[in-house]
């Protein structure tokens, strides 16, 4: 154990966090997961999204961040953190664990055993693009485990998406099984019927996690949590993700009027660039009163000033999104959404 130990220390260290930007309805921190989380009050987050690092060996642009630990290290490593922000969920709030099957299927048996959650649904995400393994089955998607805080019950909305078209001629190609007539209700007006949503999702192409890769972050298409957050919180709620990455969460929680707090171990200006981007967001000089209170003591007033005084914030403000990120991000349009809210249960003929 004492070996486990050192093995975290040397390599994922305590990394005080840094408040990078303040905005209308968020706040980003850069640092250590495991630095930020304690200064979170227990039972004030409402959803989280995880996507933590792989444990492949990439190389990220925090040269003291080594994403190569030992089996047991890293098993230590996400069970320590997911302690944590188990106990930053209100009761009733969820979890989603964002990985590939081998870590998903351990993480889960150890989540399964604890007395602090309830599982909910496994996920499948069909890659984009798979890649051959010798002497293996072709390996063709990730999963997101779901979990819900034990002490009340879990939000649960009915998320649809739109129905496959051809890319040719725009005809349907999804068989409804003689039960066409029952979506006519939720067409568009395309007249494209919206499906509700399973635990397997084909087109979300996630991109591939794979040591060789040469980008530092890994584009999370925004579809993912989008989807979740869609499904089990509501506007107004608050959505933590301390593995923030390229900002995709932090772009579906705005999107959806929900607050969030978000944090990563890395470079965080792509993030604050593509807030720019899409949503033309200014950093503010202060800090949304439903936001302070997920905190612990006078942690974030502290921080607040250190961001201002130490010239943070005007760095911030100077910042500039590239003509790209305009280009790229302002043109993503959703293909997820809850039609009635008030249809909590799903749909007898939905499939």
């Amino acid at each position: 154990m004492k070996n486990v130990e050192k093995q975290i220390s040397n390599t994922n260290g305590r990394y005080p966090p840094k408040l990078m930007y303040s905005g209308q309805d968020g706040i980003l921190f850069q640092g250590d997961c495991l630095s930020l989380l304690p200064k979170i009050k227990s039972d004030s987050i409402d959803l989280v999204f995880a996507d933590p690092p792989f444990n492949l060996g990439k190389k990220y642009d925090n040269e003291a961040f080594k994403d190569a630990l030992g089996n047991e290290a890293y098993r230590s490593w996400c069970q320590a953190w997911l302690l944590e922000v188990i106990r930053t969920l209100r009761p009733g709030g969820s979890l989603f664990l964002y990985h590939w099957p081998k870590w998903l299927i351990e993480l889960g048996q150890w989540l399964n055993n604890s007395n602090l959650v309830e599982y909910r649904s496994w996920i499948a995400l069909k890659m984009k693009s798979g890649f051959p393994i010798k002497n293996r089955l072709h390996p063709a998607h990730y999963g997101i485990l779901q979990y819900s805080k034990k002490g009340e019950k879990p939000s649960f909305n009915v998320v649809r998406h739109r129905a496959p078209v051809c890319r040719h001629c725009g005809g349907e190609i999804r068989d409804y099984g003689g039960y066409r007539s029952k979506f006519k209700k939720y067409e568009d007006e395309d007249g494209i019927p919206w499906i509700q949503i399973s635990d397997f999702w084909e087109d979300t192409h996630p991109a591939r996690h794979e040591k060789a890769r040469q980008r530092t972050v890994v584009e999370l298409p925004v579809m993912i949590p989008e989807r979740l957050i869609l499904l089990a919180s509501n506007p107004g709620d608050i959505v933590l993700d301390v593995f923030g990455g390229s900002g995709s969460t932090f772009h579906a929680a705005r999107l959806h009027n929900r607050k969030w707090i978000g944090c990563d171990v890395g470079d965080v200006t792509n993030i604050i660039r593509r807030l720019k981007a899409v949503f033309e967001l200014e950093p503010l000089q202060s800090i949304d009163t439903n936001l302070i209170d997920c905190f612990n003591g006078g942690f974030i007033s502290q921080e607040l000033q250190e961001y201002i005084n130490n010239g943070r914030y005007s760095t911030v403000k100077e910042m500039e999104a590239s003509e790209e990120d305009v280009k790229n991000l302002r043109d993503y349009k959703s293909w997820s959404r809850i039609i009635n809210q008030k249809t909590q249960g799903g749909d007898k003929d939905d499939g």
